[in-house]
């Protein structure tokens, strides 16, 4: 029987799929911000700019900037996750995703208010990232035999989960500030934002391919319960209704 035919291999491919785009996520937003500074300074033969963002306007960089934060935007939309509620998440988030890089900052990146649309799309977009890292990344928990490793892996995500809400909200702050201090300090806090996030993922795919879930999923194998119906210690809610 080829390949193509089999079963087991044909459901591989496909659970493959989806752990392919949440690398090519993770992956992304870990290498973006070493991307724009290494492209920015050999490419542009400039310093550091004052924040990612400002790498819109790079002659450069700017292809990279939009086209990565786009990449993700779609990728987020595509994706469907293990709950309905998770879902919306992460369609609300790669809306925004999309919307950080088609609305730029403005070039001095000081001036005006201190809401504006760009940055409040980007604070929204890690808030979304942030309630699928505190509240849902739990919800495959239950499938690690090892209790106190899921509840290792909960303790991972919500941290993460919180650093994704503080950190925006430093750069924002932190934007409106001397020139001095957003040479360099903006720049990396939102370049360690933006890390947190590609961990996430990276961390997170690397659980659901440990457990199998997204196979598990596809087959049908995966069931939603009410906490009352998983055991105590078990950290999630989606328990396996087949060996």
């Amino acid at each position: 029987m080829a390949a193509e035919a089999d079963a087991d291999t044909l459901q591989k491919h496909m659970a493959g799929t989806y752990h392919n785009l949440r690398l090519g996520v993770g992956l992304i937003g870990i290498t973006l911000p070493v991307a724009l500074w290494l492209g920015g300074m050999l490419l542009d033969r400039e310093a550091l700019r004052s924040s990612m963002s400002a790498y819109y306007y790079s002659d450069a960089m700017r292809n990279t900037f939009v086209g990565a934060l786009i990449t993700i935007g779609v990728i987020l939309y595509l994706y469907k996750g293990f709950s309905t509620k998770e879902n919306v998440a992460l369609n609300v988030a790669g809306f925004f995703a999309v919307m950080v890089a088609m609305i730029p900052t403005h070039p001095a990146d000081t001036d005006g208010p201190l809401l504006t649309a760009h940055r409040v799309a980007a604070v929204l977009f890690f808030a979304s990232i942030a309630y699928v890292a505190i509240f849902r990344a739990s919800d495959t928990l239950s499938l690690i035999r090892d209790t106190k490793d899921a509840e290792k892996l909960r303790t991972v995500y919500r941290s993460l989960g919180i650093a994704m809400i503080v950190l925006p909200l430093i750069a924002v702050i932190l934007s409106t500030r001397d020139a001095a201090l957003k040479s360099v300090v903006v720049f990396m806090v939102e370049a360690f934002a933006v890390w947190t996030f590609g961990v996430f993922w990276l961390v997170k795919s690397a659980e659901l391919k440990a457990t199998d879930a997204q196979r598990l999923a596809l087959e049908g194998k995966l069931q939603a319960v009410t906490p009352i119906a998983v055991p105590a210690a078990s950290p999630g809610r989606l328990v396996q209704v087949e060996p």
